[in-house]
């Protein structure tokens, strides 16, 4: 019979508190950016105003560039796929977003123009064939502006400033469109001092998409 012993001098308690404190550092995030959705954001108020100070941060940041870690969770997979690139964003809302891992992919959002590049092959994207993927790309390439007449058109707003969190500042997103209520439940966009710091897409059911993003810029860090 096989038998493995653990050393005597690894002490694990430190492992265990570690973790722990991780993962409760987790649960905090996760309960802080759902409790945005009790903070709605009326047109005229202090909260809508304070959301045109946080967009106004966002636009002076532009032409902004930086990289992308997303990490796609299904119920049917026991790890979440991940995929890791870069972005580019100018003052028009022109879009580079390029995924390097695990293989690679760009696509550009030009005028409002979809177009994914791969293996050399390039292809139109329209709101019909790609909804979701049209309408994230789309929504990411406007969500430096943070308008809230815009984002209204398709979405019930809420706020959570860093007066609320502590920290830096939350918005939740809720469709109110019939067409994205079918793959879209909500949206979490979480920053401070001028950047988009991760965006959480939540579908209908239990899967999610997350988002994080650095930047290469130092002020930025």
């Amino acid at each position: 019979m096989v038998q493995i012993h653990l050393a005597k001098s690894i002490n694990v308690a430190p492992l265990i508190k570690i973790v722990c404190v991780c993962w409760l550092s987790l649960l905090a995030a996760l309960s802080t950016a759902q409790g945005v959705f009790d903070h709605p954001v009326e047109a005229a108020s202090a909260e809508a105003k304070t959301l045109e100070a946080i967009a106004q941060q966002l636009r002076d940041r532009l032409p902004i560039e930086g990289t992308i870690e997303q990490q796609k969770h299904l119920t049917i997979l026991r790890q979440p796929m991940v995929s890791k690139g870069s972005f580019e964003l100018n003052a028009t809302g022109d879009l580079q977003w390029r995924i390097d891992e695990p293989f690679a992919v760009t696509y550009a959002m030009v005028a409002g123009e979809l177009t994914r590049t791969m293996d050399g092959e390039v292809e139109a994207i329209t709101a019909s064939s790609e909804p979701a993927l049209y309408g994230f790309l789309q929504l990411f390439s406007r969500l430096f502006e943070l308008s809230l007449t815009d984002l209204n058109s398709y979405f019930a707003v809420y706020l959570l400033d860093p007066a609320d969190t502590g920290t830096g500042w939350v918005i939740g997103l809720t469709p109110q469109d019939s067409r994205l209520q079918k793959v879209l439940a909500h949206i979490v966009v979480q920053g401070e001092q001028g950047t988009i710091s991760q965006v959480m897409l939540s579908e209908p059911g239990d899967d999610y998409t997350v988002l994080n993003f650095s930047y290469d810029q130092p002020d930025l860090r």
